[in-house]
């Protein structure tokens, strides 16, 4: 396959729409209303997402899904830690296979589906290739949950996808695009050589051909497991298309050289302060700060880096520092000695950078993507549809927002809240 830029379009819109759940959270006290209400919001939200966006990404079809997967969802607030879903479009004679990204309030999806990379299984053991190297152990687990998600008639998507091929016995030459964002960068081109290498349980009359269409995602696994990739690209057995924002903190995991560049991605932008002094408790570099608290505090210590490799090629698209974001973060960080312990005023400097960087990085990694893949029309439309099906009382954050809560721990709204505070005492 080698699809139009409309397709692509297409493709990377569907994939996105698959993250509605995205921040959200359901109560339960019976084990089961919340998840059928988080299942329900996120069915309702792709009916209108086909419905309402035809006149962006054209007529498409829901096949099976999308499916929400919780690994504890008995709580007493379940969210999702996986979403996936599969349409067809006629006129393109395309199957999308979407999946999404790390959903930002799933700690199983951080811990272990995106940092649980210690450990390695071998693909063989996956799908029987030979000599096909490894996977990450989290993007195992993430396979595994994708491969045995069911729908309501207890049909997983391999099931589907095999149902929908008998059924319509007249398709020839069917494009099946497995695209990601994020997590989903990581375990859709998996996923998508998992159905090659195991396409004769599926599509035994070799009806269609496969594509993986990753966007900002870590790799999901060794030099071996890339090397056995790229044979397969080379084959003309899967077509393979990965994109990411050269600054776009994400696609830099796992690969050694990658993950050196992490904490200076920005530097060019965010200074130091001039008497800054490595031997500071924080430390007095960015570098370090951003490094331990985006890395190390997500219990990756002693991973073997020298192992993981980007599956080749890789098209990098050049992003834009925001400094529109950057600016109104600078903004609200002068209030920022309002939230802090008196005794660390004096690290107020080296916080308000790591402040800015995790805005920074979540940024590049979500939103900046809109622009560069061409979809903020899509984008636009699937914002609205998400606020019109906001469960009441919800408040969505913004991807920078939520990417400085989660890196630096810090809320940017108390800010906001402790300064207006200030303001009236001083009235």
């Amino acid at each position: 396959m080698n699809p139009s830029n409309q397709l692509l379009k297409q493709i990377y819109s569907l994939s996105f729409s698959v993250n509605s759940a995205s921040g959200l959270s359901w109560s339960q006290n019976d084990c089961k209303s919340g998840m059928i209400e988080m299942q329900s919001y996120v069915t309702k939200v792709a009916k209108d997402v086909l419905k309402e966006t035809k006149g962006i990404i054209g007529d498409w079809k829901a096949i099976w899904g999308p499916i929400v997967y919780a690994n504890d969802p008995t709580s007493t607030s379940v969210h999702a830690d996986n979403t996936m879903g599969m349409y067809y479009n006629e006129e393109e004679n395309t199957i999308v296979i979407g999946i999404a990204g790390t959903n930002i309030n799933s700690p199983y999806g951080w811990f272990v589906e995106d940092f649980s990379v210690q450990k390695t299984v071998s693909w063989e053991l996956v799908t029987g290739a030979p000599n096909s190297g490894n996977i990450s152990n989290g993007t195992h687990i993430g396979l595994n949950i994708l491969l045995n998600m069911t729908n309501k008639e207890d049909s997983s998507m391999l099931t589907a996808l095999k149902n929908f091929l008998h059924d319509n016995s007249h398709l020839q030459d069917v494009q099946v695009a497995v695209a990601g964002h994020s997590l989903g960068g990581a375990l859709s081109p998996t996923l998508a050589l998992y159905l090659v290498d195991k396409k004769n349980d599926w599509d035994p009359e070799n009806k269609t051909s496969v594509g993986a269409f990753p966007t900002a995602g870590p790799t999901p696994g060794d030099e071996g497991f890339a090397s056995y990739y790229e044979k397969q690209i080379a084959a003309n057995k899967i077509y393979y298309l990965s994109q990411h924002n050269a600054l776009d903190v994400v696609p830099h995991a796992w690969e050694k050289g990658d993950l050196e560049k992490i904490p200076t991605i920005y530097e060019e932008y965010i200074k130091q302060p001039s008497d800054a002094n490595p031997a500071e408790t924080l430390t007095g570099t960015l570098a370090t700060v951003a490094a331990l608290n985006a890395l190390s505090a997500k219990n990756i210590a002693g991973i073997p880096v020298n192992r993981y490799k980007q599956i080749s090629p890789s098209t990098t698209l050049q992003g834009s520092f925001n400094t529109t974001i950057d600016d109104k973060i600078s903004k609200k960080l002068k209030y920022i000695r309002l939230v802090l312990p008196l005794a660390l005023g004096k690290y107020a400097a080296y916080l308000r950078n790591l402040v800015r960087f995790a805005a920074q990085a979540g940024t590049q990694h979500v939103t900046a993507y809109y622009s560069l893949l061409d979809v903020e029309t899509f984008m636009d439309a699937y914002k609205e549809i998400l606020n019109n099906n906001k469960p009441s009382g919800l408040v969505i954050h913004e991807p920078y927002e939520q990417a400085v809560k989660s890196i630096a721990k810090i809320d940017l709204k108390k800010i906001d809240a402790a300064a207006m505070k200030l303001a009236e005492d001083n009235h």
